[in-house]
């Protein structure tokens, strides 16, 4: 029958059709599906990222989303094709699709910025309010966060976290110390007065830079009304008779000719007393000046640093403080969303705390700055950003503190 074959085609041209129809439907549906779930994350952080902390709560944020992402395409559709069921039904398959993906592009386009700084900023806040900042659908949410906001606003991804950033430096010489050398340059004597609660102590102080920190006797500490406790910091150190190991607590102030220097650790050390000196004068107070030999004249200057605004005494804080990860720190695509905790061992409140994670091959990452522990307090801070593919070994350290 030379007819047969044509009349056999005409179906099966029919039904390879409706395969088409109903896979290109299938694909319209996910990519719905995939621009709503995108859009609606967007729209979380960037609520987040505008409105005020005391705005509605999770529910409402999710509800606005939801409207916007879901409810408006559907509408849209229902407006399309409202008397016709099968109709309105083939348009809510694609119609998300584009409205969203539309939404996207236009907030990509327009704010880009915002929509960077809400991406790393908020993305993860879905999970976190969930589930907290270390847990690990946390961090893998922080990272597709920061990759979409690298896409969108390459130029934010150059700025870092807020932090406390190191003030400039000047030389004050209007308050410079000079210090005569004590009989042939063997050692270098200058008179210090110590500050403490109870009172203040002048005494002669040995300048030595090779002690890490400025001791003073049992004597002297009991004078001050310096308060060690049981569990204090320690520092251990060399002597002549084999090494020691002292209490460390916290000083108020010390002054040397005119210059002033708060907020000090010193360390509790008889041992380092000596017919002449009272102590040591370690590097800790050191390193707030200049130092300038004159061998020639057997004079040594002391040249004050000033800098406006409260000093960073990150070097007299670390040790007591503690600090670690929260949970695993763990890497996902090649970012770091990590809890750093920090406890205050010390006797004294801690203001404008600020970690920092030290990778052995770079980068350093600045967690966000606390502003207050209270002695014996525990506090929480957050640090984000991108690592190299091999990242591995890494630190903690105090970047800044004030006392």
């Amino acid at each position: 029958d030379p007819g047969g074959p044509s009349h056999r085609a005409g179906p099966q041209r029919v039904q390879a059709g409706a395969v088409l129809a109903a896979l290109g439907l299938a694909l319209a549906a996910v990519g719905s599906l995939a621009a709503t779930v995108t859009a609606v994350w967007v729209l979380l952080a960037l609520q987040r990222a505008r409105l005020p902390e005391d705005a509605p709560g999770e529910l409402t944020h999710l509800l606005l989303a939801l409207v916007a992402a879901v409810a408006a395409p559907l509408l849209l559709a229902w407006w399309r094709h409202p008397k016709d069921r099968r109709a309105f039904l083939l348009t809510s398959t694609y119609t998300p699709l584009l409205w969203n993906a539309g939404g996207l592009v236009l907030a990509a386009w327009v704010v880009p910025d915002l929509s960077g700084v809400a991406l790393r900023e908020q993305g993860a806040w879905v999970a976190s309010a969930r589930y907290g900042d270390s847990a690990t659908q946390t961090r893998v949410l922080s990272a597709l966060a920061h990759h979409a906001a690298d896409a969108v606003d390459p130029d934010g991804a150059l700025q870092d976290l807020p932090g406390i950033h190191t003030l400039p430096e000047e030389v004050d010489t209007e308050h410079m110390v000079s210090v005569p050398f004590s009989g042939a340059g063997s050692a270098i004597l200058m008179d210090v007065t110590l500050e403490g609660p109870a009172g203040a102590v002048s005494a002669p102080y040995l300048f030595d830079t090779g002690a890490s920190f400025t001791t003073v006797s049992s004597e002297q500490a009991r004078a001050l009304g310096l308060t060690i406790p049981e569990d204090a910091p320690t520092l251990e150190f060399n002597t002549a008779a084999g090494p020691r190991t002292s209490k460390m607590a916290f000083l108020p102030s010390l002054r040397i000719g005119h210059v002033q220097i708060p907020g000090l650790l010193v360390s509790v050390c008889d041992a380092c007393v000596t017919d002449q000196a009272a102590g040591l004068l370690g590097l800790n107070v050191v390193r707030e000046f200049f130092v300038q030999m004159d061998y020639k004249n057997a004079k040594m200057a002391l040249v004050p640093r000033r800098v406006d605004g409260p000093p960073n005494r990150a070097y007299d804080v670390r040790p007591v403080v503690d600090m670690k990860i929260e949970g695993s720190p763990e890497v996902w695509l090649g970012r770091v969303h990590w809890v750093v905790i920090v406890r205050n061992r010390g006797t004294v409140p801690l203001r404008d705390v600020q970690p920092v994670i030290r990778f052995v091959d770079g980068p350093d990452l600045h967690a966000r700055p606390i502003e207050t522990i209270a002695p014996g307090g525990v506090a929480r801070t957050l640090v984000r950003g991108k690592v190299h593919d091999r990242a591995g070994e890494f630190t903690i350290e105090l970047e800044h503190a004030t006392w």
